[in-house]
């Protein structure tokens, strides 16, 4: 029985094909997923997800050298001011 608080509900020992039905339904997903990235959809859908994930990280990079140049602009104007 599926108790309160637990995701997965307890199969009981004696399902022997649960094993079997599972390396099934994998290979299935894996055969579909393989199926799709050698057609050209799956890879413009691979080649878009590539360009987002460089676009990230260019933007994320971006702004970390931004905000270091702006606490080094700051630290600067800081001891102008005091000297």
């Amino acid at each position: 029985m599926n108790k309160g608080g637990e995701i997965r509900p307890k199969y009981p020992k004696t399902m022997k094909t649960t094993p079997i039905y599972r390396l099934a339904v994998r290979l299935v997903l894996w055969t579909m997923i393989i199926g799709f990235l050698t057609t050209t959809t799956g890879q413009l859908v691979v080649l878009l997800c590539g360009i987002f994930l460089f676009y990230g990280v260019a933007r994320l990079v971006l702004s970390l050298v931004w905000k270091l140049f702006l606490g080094v602009a700051l630290i600067l104007i800081i001891i102008l001011l005091i000297f």
